[in-house]
């Protein structure tokens, strides 16, 4: 068993549990959605699985060009390929749990921190592929 170390944030994320805790397997991370927020711009991952648990609020998420809402309490999985985003279109702060499996998306969201303006460039080099 292995000691969980993880407890830093980066690009929104708070990690709990990287790849370096889960032999790679998977990347658990906690983070916090405000009202209003407009998400990512539309992208996919080429690599990992995605999953969303809420926990607390709404979030409309856009999965192949289809509305998904989900409340409190749902888990949506999103496969490696489908290109997707999320927005909160609510007055509340949404609060999630996000995994990915397999572990290493972790490095792209460190690199991200603070370099927005090369998130095409960085998310190529990672295998994730946003719509700019």
């Amino acid at each position: 068993m292995k000691e969980r170390k993880s407890n830093h944030s980066y690009f929104g994320l708070r990690f709990i549990a990287t790849g370096i805790e889960t032999n790679g397997k998977y990347f658990l991370s906690e983070a916090t959605i405000p009202a209003g927020d407009s998400g990512p711009p539309l992208h996919y991952h080429s690599k990992e699985d995605e999953g969303f648990f809420l926990k607390k609020g709404t979030l409309v998420f856009q999965i192949e060009g289809k509305e998904i809402e989900l409340k409190e309490g749902d888990f949506l999985n999103i496969e490696k390929g489908e290109k997707h985003t999320w927005r909160n279109d609510s007055e509340q702060d949404a609060e999630l749990w996000v995994t990915f499996a397999p572990a290493g998306i972790e490095n792209m969201f460190m690199e991200l921190e603070g370099n927005m303006d090369k998130v095409k460039e960085i998310g190529i080099k990672y295998g994730t592929y946003f719509e700019i």
